[in-house]
């Protein structure tokens, strides 16, 4: 079926961030036009049907059946995802509007450009056109960091791009290999290819190399060892709400390259034992890394990456019930490490800084905040009755059905340590009295409690009804789930 509203969720949103570039000083204009915006965005994928979308000059080749032209798939775990996106997206957005200083129209633009790339991301079946929209994508994630002015955000950005350039080219030279082999850069074709011919590609040297190019680079976009440290020093020099948007951005390119992954090269031997360390690497330095911080926004970007490798296990094990809860994790992480981004906000607002040395005692001048952020550590930390702990639960479970019960050791550790270190910081941010006393700083702009009652609300949602998610995510991951070998 050809769908043809499926561009739209692309289009609209970078055609959106032209507009608030030339809204630029209009502080009524662009409040405005944000409030539309992010309405028609949320409820955009909801009215686009199911099916592919085939580009303008699409056509199979008469001679290979091969496709030529750009192809966008939309099911139902591209639906849950991009809503997800675009919640996250108008809310770090509305952070923006309401942060009390200059709304500034380039950097909006740069939230909706960030939005509309990173869908591309999600939707396209043409691996060139894949590349294409992720480097865009972080390149906003760029733009978004260096806006902050900092010395330290000039270096994370200069670190970042010079390592992704590598990483970049990396991509398009393993896309360039798949292509030579396949003759066709349609990701359908390639899987294809890769059924018929069997063991045969899997020994041959150009897909072997063209996995590995691949491989790294999605480490690297995805912010999994050995590159966490970058990715982590990205998050922690942003503005809070924009770190909560970019830390979304990658958990789900994360989930989009890794089902390509699985569709190519599922097959290829030790595989996903070397992407299953890689995950267990970010998850256990990302959380020890997170007990060394002693700022708080510095913390959450460590816990980003831990989460992260949740993730990426649940793909790398390749089960379809570890792939779905894979999926899952990524949904469940968007909701509460967002919310925990804008309680550090909050936080960073009213206490005047983010050290943890400074701060102290904000229950008693926020205490609607610091009860949903506790609620959003808690389901962090994988607690029931919270969205975190069916999602980390069905992790396990299925690391444990795989024959991995190290796996489902190590990850009850990691959430140990995370439920310690979010305790720890809750203490020292809300509940010990400070060491001095504090000039009181902002209060909280109502929007931003609003966007924690929502955020947290679904994280309790999804606690109690986690089948509303896996309804979405279940027949992808029954498709792309492979057995474990």
């Amino acid at each position: 079926m050809n769908s043809e509203l499926i561009p739209l969720m692309v289009v609209l949103p970078m055609a959106a961030a032209v507009l608030l570039n030339l809204l630029h000083g209009r502080r009524l204009a662009l409040t405005a036009a944000v409030a539309a915006l992010g309405f028609i965005f949320i409820l955009l994928p909801f009215t686009v049907a199911y099916g592919a979308h085939y580009f303008g000059g699409w056509t199979r080749d008469g001679a290979t059946g091969l496709a030529v032209g750009i192809i966008y798939m939309f099911g139902a775990h591209q639906r849950l995802l991009i809503v997800f996106l675009a919640l996250v997206a108008y809310f770090a957005a509305i952070a923006h509007v309401n942060s009390g200083g200059r709304v500034s129209g380039v950097y909006l633009g740069f939230l909706m450009l960030g939005l509309g790339t990173c869908t591309a991301v999600l939707l396209t079946d043409d691996l060139f056109n894949l590349y294409v929209f992720l480097e865009i994508t972080l390149i906003s994630q760029t733009a978004l960091v260096v806006s902050t002015g900092t010395e330290g955000a000039w270096k994370a950005a200069v670190k970042y791009l010079i390592i992704a350039n590598v990483a970049g080219n990396c991509l398009l030279l393993g896309i360039a290999l798949l292509l030579s082999l396949v003759g066709s850069l349609n990701i359908a074709d390639m899987q294809s290819y890769v059924a018929a011919n069997g063991t045969t590609v899997l020994k041959s040297p150009v897909f072997l190399l063209s996995c590995a190019l691949i491989t790294l680079a999605w480490s690297y976009a995805s912010g999994l060892f050995p590159f966490h440290n970058i990715k982590a020093e990205m998050y922690s020099q942003a503005r809070p709400h924009a770190a909560g948007l970019m830390q979304v951005q990658t958990k789900f390119i994360l989930v989009a390259v890794g089902l390509v992954m699985l569709r190519l090269f599922g097959g290829v031997p030790h595989l996903r034992t070397v992407v299953l360390y890689v995950a267990m690497g970010a998850m256990v330095f990302g959380v020890i890394m997170a007990l060394r911080q002693d700022n708080y926004q510095h913390m959450l970007s460590y816990h980003a990456i831990s989460q992260a490798g949740y993730v990426a296990a649940g793909l790398s094990i390749g089960t379809p019930a570890a792939v779905a809860a894979g999926i899952f994790h990524a949904l469940n992480n968007a909701l509460y490490k967002t919310a925990l981004f804008i309680g550090s906000e909050c936080v960073q607002r009213r206490g005047r800084t983010g050290e943890f040395r400074l701060l102290g005692g904000l229950m008693q001048t926020m205490p609607v905040v610091a009860i949903l952020v506790l609620i959003a550590k808690l389901a962090i930390s994988g607690v029931p009755p919270f969205n975190g702990f069916q999602s980390k639960f069905m992790l396990m479970v299925s690391a444990f059905d795989a024959g991995l019960p190290e796996v489902t050791v190590i990850m009850l550790l990691v959430s140990v340590l995370t439920f310690i270190s979010m305790m720890k910081a809750y203490h020292m941010v809300f509940l010990r009295p400070p060491e001095a006393p504090v000039e009181p700083g902002e209060a909280v702009p109502y929007s931003y409690t609003i966007t924690l009652i929502v955020l947290v609300g679904l994280c309790v949602v999804l606690g109690f009804y986690p089948q509303i998610a896996l309804g979405y995510i279940q027949e992808v991951a029954l498709r792309t789930g492979l057995g474990w070998t």
